[in-house]
């Protein structure tokens, strides 16, 4: 009788174990709202207690109401024209990453006609530890949304300082945050030229799009007014 109990006793602690394991992970996007034809910036974040060695997210949205403009992540290759309507991460690493986690952040422009709602569609495809062991049996994806309310203000690509209009001003606010005068309170809007990270070539691109000057950008990079 008493082996019967330690066996169930034990069986429960391993159950216990494995559920404390399944909550070990989270990815998830945010909830966000635009206008319709302005910028919204959306983070997919989350926690790891094991180490990360893999990893592969697929993010799929409405391509009838929103368009990819840039994609930055501190941790993964990010593809933002694999096919309509699909965005992908990728990333590789030995020594491995955990704790709090963000993924990338997703500058997306509102196309769709207010009252609509986009779907953020997440879906973990790879994901294992620092030796290949597979981790997606561990992980709990939350997905978000975008809501394109006419009341929203409306926040144009570039637009660094938040104020819905693109000035030299917000060149300014890229140059200051980048030499840590003052932090722009919508640095990850300045990516105008899509290589997924803000710099000095953000701010050289404002200002030329602010002159009228023919702009450089790569193929699926939106252009910018």
């Amino acid at each position: 009788m008493r082996v019967g109990v330690a066996l169930i006793a034990g069986a429960i602690i391993l159950l216990g174990a494995r559920q404390a394991l399944a909550a070990g992970i989270t990815v998830s996007a945010e909830d966000v709202t635009t206008a319709s034809g302005g910028a919204v910036e959306v983070t997919i974040s989350g926690h790891s207690e094991p180490l990360i060695g893999a990893l592969g997210i697929d993010v799929r949205f409405d391509q009838t109401l929103l368009t990819p403009h840039s994609c930055q992540s501190p941790i993964a290759i990010c593809n933002t024209s694999v096919e309509p309507g699909l965005l992908r991460l990728v990333s590789v690493s030995l020594k491995g990453f955990s704790g709090d986690i963000t993924f990338a952040t997703i500058i997306f422009e509102a196309i769709g006609p207010a009252g609509s709602t986009a779907l953020i569609d997440v879906d973990v495809t790879t994901l294992s530890d620092t030796i290949g062991v597979d981790l997606l049996d561990q992980v709990s994806v939350t997905d978000g949304s975008v809501t394109i309310d006419s009341q929203a203000p409306l926040t144009p690509p570039g637009d660094a300082n938040c104020d819905s209009t693109l000035t030299a001003a917000d060149s300014l606010a890229v140059i200051a945050d980048l030499g840590g005068v003052y932090e722009a309170g919508c640095f990850a809007l300045a990516d105008v030229n899509c290589d997924g990270k803000v710099n000095v070539a953000d701010a050289l691109t404002i200002l030329r799009a602010i002159g009228g000057l023919p702009l450089d950008l790569p193929p699926g990079c939106t252009a910018i007014a």
